[in-house]
């Protein structure tokens, strides 16, 4: 009888547990939006938008780490790309050229990642690729990553000269700066509330192909990596720091939580 309700104690436990870590789901949608083509802005089409959305389904006030960056609406891909001219500025015209390539009838996995760095990114490789294993970035990443590109230089034609923030410093994980200077890198939500994140994908839709998006990370993290140059002994230092168990009004959430997989194709299939 002892080991009956011991059994049943634990099973119990487990499901409390369960049932604990999935009181946030991370939900994947796409919309079609009416608007000017962020490449050609010549008239209005259906663009093709990623809705990542957070949602609280516990009694409990809960922060966390976003999937990635969205400062601009526009994905960040595998690939560091950028074909320029004599004077150092991008040469979009070539850049197109070179990124425009069709994927029409090819199969491919989205994986966006990651949970505990500084702004993510989005990884694209053919669906018959293990990514458990070592591998190299499928080219199809440059080519993403050189129409966003395109895109970010029509909306701001000095952006390359622009020096991002790429990464969390020590300071960074300050309660008050967790609320202040590196807040849109984090979710607040109370008890069913949620948030939406969204992605312009035109770049997909201009290469065409079939795309599977998910979430890379099974669990949500309880740490960032951090990177900071100590003068002392001239040099970079990186280390993961925990993130302070309560912000504000807000407790950390880390653990599983709920997704899904999404496939949209574009072109023909």
């Amino acid at each position: 009888m002892k080991t009956n309700l011991l059994i049943i104690s634990t099973i119990l436990l487990l499901q409390i547990n369960f049932l604990f870590a999935q009181c946030i789901s991370i939900e994947l949608s796409v919309t079609y939006d009416k608007e000017y083509n962020a490449l050609y802005k010549k008239s209005k089409v259906k663009i093709p938008k990623l809705n990542i959305t957070y949602r609280n389904d516990s009694s409990t006030n809960y922060y966390f780490l976003k999937v990635c960056d969205n400062s601009d609406n526009l994905p960040y891909f595998m690939c560091s790309l950028l074909i320029g001219n004599s004077c150092g500025k991008p040469d979009y015209k070539r850049l197109m050229n070179y990124s425009t390539k069709s994927y029409s009838k090819q199969n491919f996995d989205v994986r966006i990642t990651n949970w505990h760095s500084y702004g993510g990114y989005w990884d694209v490789e053919r669906d018959t690729v293990d990514v458990t294993k070592e591998y190299l970035p499928d080219l199809i990443n440059c080519r993403l990553n050189g129409l966003i590109d395109y895109i970010r230089a029509n909306n701001n034609p000095d952006y390359y000269k622009i020096i991002s923030k790429m990464v969390f410093e020590p300071i960074d994980v300050l309660p008050e700066n967790i609320l202040g200077s590196v807040k849109e890198q984090f979710v607040f939500l109370k008890p069913g509330e949620t948030y939406t994140d969204t992605y312009n994908l035109v770049a997909f839709q201009i290469i065409e192909g079939c795309y599977t998006f998910y979430i890379a990370q099974e669990n949500i993290a309880s740490y960032v990596e951090t990177t900071h140059y100590d003068s002392e002994v001239k040099k970079l230092i990186n280390q993961e720091i925990e993130l302070p168990a309560v912000v504000g009004e807000y407790q950390l959430f880390s653990g599983a939580f709920k997704t899904n997989k999404l496939t949209v194709c574009f072109g023909e299939k």
